[in-house]
Parts: C-alpha cells; structure tokens; sequence
C-alpha cells in the first residue's frame, strides 16, 4: 500500500527536525562577530564590488523557483540549483557533495543546511538552514542590485571621517549593533534599538564628553505629545506607578503637581501645560546610564528599562536615540583606565545603588559615529548584506 500525502509530509518534517537539530540556530552576536572596524570598510567594499562585478560577467546567478517548498532531507532537482547559485557566491562549497550521502545533488543534506545558514548569516537573518520567506527573497536578489548597493555603500564609506579617533563607539544602522573599538581593535559589540521607520536615528559624528549614571528623564514634547498624554489620559496611576512627575515649572521638582487631582478627560496636548520628568530608578526610561554627546538632532546612547527589546532581531522601536544592550558594562571599559583604574565594576555599582544623578566626564575623548551601511566585507571576507530599513539606498 503507496503511502498517504499526508504521511509522507510527516516523514518529510521528521527528516528536516532531525537534520536541523544537528545544529541549533545561532543568535544574531554569533553570526557578525567579525564585524570590520570602520575605517576598514571602504576597502572591503572595493574588493567586494569586484567580485560581484565578476559574477555578473559570469552570467550572474540561477533563480531557485519555490525555494520556499524546499526542506531539509528532501530530494528534488531544484535543491541542486540552491546549490549552484550558494556557490556562486561562496556560501556553498562543491566538494561538500562528497559528504553528502551518495553524492546526490539533488538531497537537501547537512552540506546544504550549513550553506544555507551562511547566507542567512551575511543577510542578518536567523541562520535557520530553512528556506523561510526572507531568505527566499534575499536569494531572488539580482546580481545587479546587489553591485548598485555595493557602489551605493562604497560612496557612503569613502565619506567617513579620516580621523576616526584612538578610540570610538560606533554605531551601523542597518546592522542594529554597537562596537567599541581601541587603536583599531573591537573590544566590545552590542545590540542596539534604534528609531522606528517614522523616527529614524540620524547619522552623524561627534565626541561623548560625559557618562550620567541614575538619570533624570526630561521626557520631549514630541514623546509627550504623541506617547505620554494618551498614555495618562487612559491610565492616570501610571504617572506615580512609573516615577513620573508633573512639574509646574520646568526643572523644578517642588513644583510638582497631584496628577489625581487633574480632569484628564479635559487634557489635550494643546492645553496640557507641565514638564514630564522621570525620577532615577529601575523604571526610567534611560535605564541606569546614559552617554551624553553634543548633536542637533539631540539624540544619544543609553540603557533601557526595557532589556527584552534586545531579544528581537529586528529593533527599531525608539523615537530616534540608540539604547544599548550591557550599558553599565559598556561605561566600566570606557573608564576601566581612567584615574588609575578606580573605576571598578564595584565603586560603579555602589553608585547606581545610591539612586542620585552622577556624571563623569572623561579624560581621554570617546568619539561617536553613527553610520548606515547596508552592505559591507567582514574580517574573514565575508560580504555583508541588511535590510535598508530607512530606505536610504534608493536601488
């Protein structure tokens, strides 16, 4: 008796789980931990844009029809055009046949899954080694786009700042990450949140002068506007819930009002007349440290009070600023040889404990560059590609 369709899809997902399981996904820190100092990139992107023009000459790559209904452990004939066009571009090695059970072309083996992580990898995407949508649509790509951005990256690198500092924090956009590089060697990479589509996080160059520890929030007037007032509006105990004073005079938190005695059905942003500040704590928006840096856009880089944000692989929910994963342990490195070394992890927790405001400035200057690459070469040679999520390219 022929098996049944729907057994043998079951068979099929039995085969694909097992295979997969060899090797679980990796987080996004894992896949970019080769990330090019900036003053690099320009080079990268040279040697990159040869090649891609070389695959063009070549005929460029195949498109794999319903890549999306190819699985782990299947056999079919569109599985040995995967291969082809991850070989083009490096991500699948011919001789990994040989490992392949029989040699078959056509099997969706261990060899392939690799290859099709490595893709994922140089795409920003989770590396899975199944073909979801995303990374369909990145593999139907034409070779011609991807010179364009190329080109259009190259442009954008050769525009950096010659000077870059002995030591500089920066930050790419599309890569959602921080480094902290030191005479051209990363010492730190982190996650980052950054502006939502509607508020984009510019890019610029500056110089942090200082570090606050346990801020005070003066919350914007576009925030206050656009996010807070309806969040009172609907949810008045919020307000105290969350450390939140209404000051009848700017600065001056003795001028604080009792947010219960306000009609807040009458309350709309053109009459509401207080500052929103948020007291020092573990609700505040800022989280425990912020890295001030003088720009006109007046964004800047802090921790969070919301962490699990990090977790997402696509982060763009701020209103401009960048909110970094491990912000107190970013500030002991950049102090770790300031003032004879006193600045230990415990002398740093002992005052975010206090709960009171505390700036340090630093001695030796941290310059900021916050830039926008959507593609570029990692250490090992690995070209990069991301998602132009402020649609800067223009392709």
């Amino acid at each position: 008796m022929s098996m049944t369709v729907p057994f043998r899809r079951l068979l099929g997902f039995l085969a694909a789980a097992t295979l997969l399981a060899a090797a679980p996904p990796a987080r996004a820190d894992e896949r970019a931990d080769d990330r090019t100092p900036l003053g690099q990139v320009a080079e990268g992107l040279e040697v990159a844009l040869a090649k891609y023009r070389e695959i063009e000459r070549r005929g460029g790559w195949p498109l794999v029809a319903g890549a999306t209904s190819l699985r782990p452990g299947m056999r079919d004939p569109r599985v040995a055009e995967l291969k082809r066009r991850l070989a083009i571009t490096g991500d699948y090695d011919g001789e990994d046949d040989h490992v392949e059970a029989g040699g078959d072309a056509d099997a969706y083996g261990h060899a392939l899954i690799a290859a099709v992580r490595r893709f994922q990898a140089r795409h920003g995407l989770e590396a899975t080694g199944w073909i979801n949508a995303e990374t369909a649509e990145e593999l139907k790509v034409p070779v011609q786009w991807r010179i364009a951005q190329l080109a259009h990256n190259l442009a954008r690198a050769r525009r950096v700042p010659r000077d870059l500092g002995l030591r500089y924090i920066h930050v790419n956009i599309p890569d959602a990450h921080l480094k902290v590089v030191e005479s051209g060697r990363t010492l730190h990479s982190a996650r980052v949140v950054l502006g939502e589509i509607a508020h984009a996080t510019p890019e610029l160059s500056s110089t942090i002068t200082h570090i606050e520890m346990n801020p005070w929030w003066n919350a914007p007037t576009s925030i206050v506007k656009r996010i807070l007032i309806p969040k009172f509006k609907s949810e008045p105990k919020y307000i105290a819930a969350n450390d939140y004073l209404l000051l009848a005079r700017a600065g001056d938190n003795k001028s604080a009002v009792d947010a219960d005695r306000i009609d807040w059905d009458r309350i709309t942003a053109a009459n509401f007349r207080w500052q929103v500040r948020q007291k020092p704590g573990p609700k505040n928006v800022l989280g425990r440290v912020v890295f001030w840096f003088p720009s006109k856009h007046n964004v800047f880089i802090h921790d969070t009070a919301a962490p699990e944000l990090f977790e997402d692989d696509v982060r763009y929910f701020s209103s401009g600023c960048i909110r970094v994963d491990s912000a107190v342990y970013m500030a002991m490195l950049l102090l770790r040889n300031q003032d004879d070394g006193s600045w230990t992890e415990e002398k740093i927790n002992s005052i975010i404990a206090a709960n009171e405001p505390y700036k340090i400035a630093f001695k030796q200057p941290v310059n900021v560059h916050i830039t926008y690459f959507t593609a570029w070469t990692d250490l090992k040679g690995r070209v990069q590609f991301r998602k132009d999520i402020y649609k800067r390219d223009r392709l």
